[in-house]
């Protein structure tokens, strides 16, 4: 049976370089049961404004409702890094979230797909936020005018 004594000589016995994950496990431990990055809960309602946003003006242009859905999921480790991400659509869209975190050290990044209007492209973005907001984004666009998929 563990106790606080036993607890504190295992410490005691910790390599130095064990010694910052060690100390962000305990932290993350300091409520029980261990909750996610509240970011995680952000990104979620994020991604649940911009469907419900993209449901609201398609059925506003179209007078029909939208089916729309959304999929996510999360895992971290006890010392707190880990993912967590959610996709769906954002109208034509395809939308995926995902936060990171390294080290206690987070990055959310935000990517975006979709096909040009002549439907010639496909069109990839992405954007991302890290420590003291500093942020990137990147975009590309695939020739696929030729491609197995192209409707003429």
């Amino acid at each position: 049976m563990s106790n606080r004594e036993s607890l504190h000589r295992l410490v005691d016995t910790l390599p130095e370089a064990a010694l910052e994950s060690a100390l962000r496990v305990l932290q993350n431990y300091q409520l029980w049961p261990p909750q996610p990055p509240a970011d995680v809960e952000k990104l979620r309602e994020r991604l649940r404004e911009r469907l419900e946003r993209s449901a609201r003006e398609q059925a506003n242009r179209t007078g029909r409702g939208v089916v729309a859905g959304s999929i996510g999921g999360s895992h971290f480790r006890p010392d707190g890094d880990g993912a967590a991400s959610m996709g769906g659509w954002d109208g034509e869209t395809l939308l995926n979230l995902e936060l990171r975190v390294f080290r206690g050290y987070k990055l959310e990044l935000e990517e975006r797909f979709r096909i040009s209007d002549d439907r010639d492209s496909l069109l990839y973005s992405q954007k991302i936020t890290g420590p003291r907001r500093k942020r990137a984004s990147y975009e590309i666009e695939f020739d696929i005018a030729e491609g197995p998929n192209k409707k003429t």
